[in-house]
């Protein structure tokens, strides 16, 4: 009965650590409009087919034209992506040059359903498999 015990206890453990039902799904999209450059990568984490986590990250490149500017367009994307920050988000925005960085990390498991709602991610798309589907029809490639 000990040695049942053991093995039991020993595959528990290995699902455990091995981090069962965890998947990533990773999502890139560039866009070039008028004076501007945009890369995106979306991580979504997902645990048991539902998502938990999505870490954005946002590269935004100005024509040199616009560089003086910096500071206006850093304080214009803080305010379009101050939603995420007051929902229960982590946003970070740096500037290099004439490059605008912006981070956003979102830890779903710990939002209420109403910072969800807020930020229109109640039940974001569903599986992995949906979200890929949803993400590429908005014009991101996925891995």
């Amino acid at each position: 009965m000990k040695k049942i015990m053991m093995a039991l206890v020993a595959v528990v453990m290995m699902f455990v650590l091995t981090g069962c039902g965890t998947e990533t799904l990773t999502c890139t999209m560039s866009q070039t409009q008028a004076g501007m450059k945009m890369n995106q990568e979306m991580n979504a984490t997902f645990v048991n087919n539902e998502v938990t986590k999505m870490d954005i990250t946002m590269d935004a490149e100005v024509d040199e034209a616009y560089a003086s500017q910096m500071d206006l367009i850093k304080s214009s994307v803080e305010a379009n992506l101050k939603q995420y920050k007051d929902n229960g988000g982590k946003l970070d925005i740096t500037t290099e040059g004439n490059v605008v960085k912006a981070k956003i990390n979102l830890d779903l498991s710990k939002m209420s359903k109403d910072q969800k709602k807020n930020l229109n991610v109640t039940d974001v798309y569903g599986t992995k498999d949906a979200t890929k589907k949803e993400l590429e029809k908005e014009g991101y490639t996925c891995k």
